[in-house]
Parts: structure tokens; C-alpha cells; sequence
């Protein structure tokens, strides 16, 4: 953590995820509802950490990615990235203290269905939810 910087101009600028650690907590986004209905069907997943979560934004993209890499969302939730979605935000994302994974724990770095967040605790949360709502 700590090693992800913001260049503008001669400014620097470190980036570091927020300390939130509770799903309660968080603010969330995905870039639509609709990628889980057309990415097999994860509307269970989405509906049960949407639903824990004390915010939802949606429509931000990668946008949504960096963020969560300068504190000001918690989590990012997404299913059917290609790599070229998620692998350049993985080292921005760690580099600022956050955990990136496919849903099943995995690399994320080929793509699939992505979680994001901002600490190992609220990762480990947001999983959790996942893995409750596939029965």
C-alpha cells in the first residue's frame, strides 16, 4: 500500500483505499444491474451484496475502479470483464491497499466475474455475501 501515486503535473499525489472493513459500511458500484442477468444469471450475488452494502452507484466503469484506489468507494462488484477491463487496474488497485479477485477467489487478471475492495477484511465480506446467495 502506498506505492500507487496520482501524477498532475509536477503535483504527486499517494492513493490509498478507504479503512472501511464492514459491508454495512461501504459504497459499492457496478457499472450496470444488468451485467449480472446477462453474465449467467448472478442476480442472486448482486441482489445480496447490493442489499448489505449502505450505498450503490452504478454506471462509473473503470472509473469506479480508481475510486476505490483514492478512498472514495469502498467496493466495486462487476461480472463478465475481459482481461483488458481488469487487468490494468489490478496493480493501481493493490498498490493502494486494495484486494482484487474473481468471485471464486481467484487471479483476477483474465477477467470474468470481478470483486474489488477496498480492504482484505471488507473483500472477505463481500465474498462471504457471494458465496451465501449461490446456495
Amino acid at each position: 500500500p502506498g506505492h500507487t501515486r496520482y501524477h498532475r503535473g509536477k503535483e504527486s499525489t499517494p492513493l490509498k483505499t478507504s479503512a472501511v472493513t464492514e459491508l454495512g459500511r461501504a459504497r459499492i458500484t457496478a457499472t450496470s444491474p444488468d451485467l449480472f442477468m446477462r453474465s449467467g444469471n448472478l442476480m442472486a450475488q448482486w441482489t445480496a451484496i447490493r442489499d448489505a452494502a449502505l450505498t450503490v452507484r452504478y454506471g462509473l466503469d473503470c472509473y469506479g475502479y480508481c475510486l476505490l484506489a483514492a478512498g472514495h468507494i469502498d467496493v466495486v462488484v462487476e461480472a463478465g470483464l475481459k482481461n483488458v477491463d481488469i487487468a490494468p487496474l489490478i496493480p493501481i488497485i493493490r498498490g493502494a491497499g486494495g484486494v482484487v479477485t474473481t468471485w471464486d477467489g481467484d487471479p483476477a487478471e483474465a477477467g470474468g466475474d470481478c470483486i474489488a475492495a477496498a480492504t482484505p477484511e471488507l473483500h472477505a465480506a463481500a465474498m462471504q455475501v457471494v458465496a451465501g446467495a449461490r446456495g
